[in-house]
């Protein structure tokens, strides 16, 4: 899932829990790759490599959340990503780790 795709349910649960009176700092979302989503989030602006030249007004408007420091995008190896846990076939080592 990219990081537009979670903006909404993050944004959501932000405005809920501020109207429930719970105010929320800046809401971390960790990802596994270091890949577009992550760079154009951290810097807002495209590269110039021909992948990027078909940018989508999302990771604008991700950009913008994080200049205002409602969220920040954390690099995660996918190692040590809790949620695969709960999504993927784990065997060996790393299902005993989780």
């Amino acid at each position: 899932m990219a990081v537009d795709d979670e903006m909404g349910q993050v944004l959501w649960t932000r405005h809920f829990l501020a109207a429930q009176g719970q105010h929320v700092q800046t809401t971390t979302i960790y990802k596994d790759n270091k890949s577009t989503t992550i760079l154009l989030s951290e810097n807002g602006k495209t590269s110039s490599a021909k992948k990027t030249h078909h940018i989508n007004i999302h990771y604008f408007f991700v950009a913008d959340r994080i200049k205002k420091r409602e969220v920040k995008v954390v690099y995660c190896p996918t190692t040590n990503m809790l949620a695969d846990f709960f999504t993927k076939l784990l065997q060996g080592s790393t299902f005993k780790k989780m």
